[in-house]
């Protein structure tokens, strides 16, 4: 019996011990093997959840505001001042000249004054003092603006020999474009406003030079194109002279001359003359001409200029007369008509 039971001890013993080594050597096998890799998380996480995946949102891009267009200007209106036979003010009446002179300079930006005319007879008599009171006249004006001024019967001496005008300083400051004709007898000058180029033709007393003003009118197609000439058209509106010679030979060619001015004669007047350039019939241009002159009235008719207002959205001009020595609007001696109108569709 004791036998027995020693045997059982010592079966029991060892299958402990072989237990404990196989144990053992399981724990070893387990420490040196490599251990399986990590699921991805975001895949568990989906496959757990039972949700398909959503693709990773791609950030919106917010477009960049397109710059807001600047709209065109609209072009602005723009003054051409004109002056017309001021020699008697040129030699006793100074301070007329003065106040015309003053209220041009000083009204520039208010007017938006763009050119300057004279029509001529600056000056009469061929004094030292004439030609001085006639440069601190103009001179002024036509170093800050361009401008045109043309020669009269009494810029030159009486026998037509000697153009003194052409030898003033407020000559000089316009004849400095391009070739002139017959020693500054006539001459042009460009100019741009309104966003329109101007040609400007300056014709003196008693020139004829058409040939002349086709051949700058043709090098200069796209501007519209102005004559100041001293005289030519009456009261009545009859054409004369040089004036003439334009009307018939420069204006049917020219299909951007649109306005003549003039002086010499008293009073004043306009003439619409109206041209056919496509040759279809219908006289689709008109040609302005305008004369004024109130020199003879020494009591009512002093320091009158002429305002033409270009507007380039309606291709209008309005013309107004006004005296800044009087601080006068309309000259009284003519009808409000005469003193203030529009001209349509007129450059």
């Amino acid at each position: 019996m004791k036998k027995a039971l020693a045997l059982l001890l010592l079966f029991c013993l060892l299958l402990t011990a072989g237990m404990q080594n196989a144990a053992r050597a399981e724990s070893e096998a387990s420490a040196t093997s490599t251990p399986p890799s990590m699921p991805t998380p975001t895949a568990i996480s989906v496959i757990l959840s039972g949700v398909s995946p959503s693709p990773t949102p791609t950030p919106a891009l917010t477009p960049s505001p397109s710059p807001a267009k600047t709209p065109t200007p609209e072009p602005t209106p723009f003054t051409i001042v004109w002056m017309s036979d001021t020699q008697n003010m040129t030699r006793d009446q100074v301070d007329v000249l003065d106040s015309m002179r003053d209220w041009i300079l000083a009204n520039r930006e208010k007017e938006n004054i763009q050119f300057v005319i004279h029509t001529g007879d600056v000056i009469d008599g061929f004094t030292p003092a004439m030609f001085e009171n006639a440069a601190a006249f103009l001179v002024p004006i036509l170093e800050v603006l361009p401008g045109m001024v043309v020669s009269g019967n009494h810029d030159i001496s009486k026998d037509g020999s000697q153009w003194y005008f052409t030898q003033r300083p407020y000559a000089q400051l316009v004849q400095k474009e391009g070739q002139t004709y017959r020693d500054g007898a006539a001459c042009y000058v460009t100019f741009r406003a309104g966003g329109t180029d101007f040609l400007v033709f300056g014709i003196g007393y008693s020139i004829s030079c058409p040939g002349w003003m086709q051949q700058i009118i043709s090098e200069h197609p796209e501007h519209v194109v102005i004559t100041v000439i001293h005289s030519g058209m009456a009261e009545n509106g009859h054409i004369s002279g040089p004036m003439k010679a334009i009307l018939q030979e420069v204006a049917p060619l020219s299909p951007r001359f649109r306005l003549m001015l003039c002086g010499h004669m008293r009073g004043s007047a306009t003439r619409i003359d109206r041209f056919d350039d496509d040759h279809d019939g219908e006289k689709e241009r008109s040609v302005t001409i305008m004369m004024y002159n109130y020199q003879e009235d020494r009591a009512n008719g002093l320091g009158f200029l002429r305002l033409l207002r270009f507007d380039p959205l309606t291709r209008s001009i309005e013309v107004s007369t006004y005296s800044p020595w009087f601080d006068q609007w309309g000259y009284p001696k003519t009808t409000d008509q005469e003193n203030h109108f529009i001209l349509e569709n007129a450059w």
